[in-house]
């Protein structure tokens, strides 16, 4: 891994840390049915096979 990608991981790291995640409280009016693993089975693994 270079310098650039080592150091952006870490800072991406320390940002979630920080509560990055947690700007928005999950509530039914923010968040969705779909969760985020469902969607990648039923959306993002079907468009990445083709």
């Amino acid at each position: 891994m270079s310098e650039a990608m080592a150091g952006s991981m870490l800072a991406m790291m320390r940002a979630k840390d920080a509560g990055l995640d947690n700007g928005v409280a999950r509530t039914e009016r923010t968040g969705s049915p779909t969760s985020f693993r469902r969607w990648c089975e039923d959306v993002l693994a079907p468009a990445v096979r083709r």
